[in-house]
């Protein structure tokens, strides 16, 4: 058994939290404790999921069909355009609040249906409009140089997984979204083609894609 689940890929936690070598409580314990320690530096993420995470990863482990689940206990983050129940979406501007969601979007529905937990919602700039990232309520730094940016408009996304906070964030893109801070963090950015993952029609951001 790891040390600490901290660093190990999102393919790795899963085969091991469906094996039984570990659980999904304890993978997602190891991932909070980083995130309070490490976050402060970086503030890839707007908002916590503390409790939840660790109350929705007791559940993961309690499933009959965990041995199916491809992303069993894997700790991730989702950009905080996205809607994610429980969580107000800012697209990183004050004057853009939509509120407290009020249900998943079906990106995040079908992600912990394949027993992801989510830890959070990550920053980016104000209505997703910069190649860097920044909020109402901070700058996100690049940990490979917190002098330096990780690029936009899905910063807090790559911020997150390059500092280790998480093996996977979700992030979408329009015009370089998630390519941009992909490059800038050393990473691989995934954009689907269209009408491989659903959208809801409607909803502001839907339109860029995954």
């Amino acid at each position: 058994m790891a040390e600490t689940w901290v660093g190990a890929t999102a393919k790795q936690i899963a085969r091991a939290v469906r094996r039984g070598d570990t659980s999904a409580t304890q993978v997602i314990a190891d991932h909070l404790d980083h995130l309070r320690h490490s976050d402060p530096h970086v503030a890839a993420l707007r908002t916590v999921r503390a409790a939840e995470a660790a109350a929705e990863a007791e559940k993961v482990d309690d499933q009959p069909d965990l041995g199916n689940l491809p992303l069993a206990g894997v700790p991730i983050v989702v950009k905080e355009n996205t809607a994610v129940a429980g969580i107000a979406t800012w697209h990183g501007s004050a004057a853009a609040s939509q509120g407290v969601a009020e249900q998943d979007h079906e990106l995040v529905r079908r992600l912990r249906g394949a027993g992801a937990v989510v830890l959070g919602t990550t920053r980016m700039p104000e209505l997703g409009l910069w190649g860097s990232t920044d909020d109402d309520t901070a700058v996100t730094r690049n940990p490979w140089a917190l002098d330096r940016t990780p690029g936009g408009s899905s910063g807090g996304s790559a911020a997150a997984v390059s500092a280790g906070l998480v093996p996977l964030a979700h992030a979408n893109d329009g015009l370089g979204s998630v390519r941009i801070p992909a490059a800038c963090c050393g990473l691989i950015g995934l954009k689907p083609g269209r009408d491989v993952l659903p959208v809801q029609l409607g909803e502001a951001g839907d339109w860029f894609g995954l």
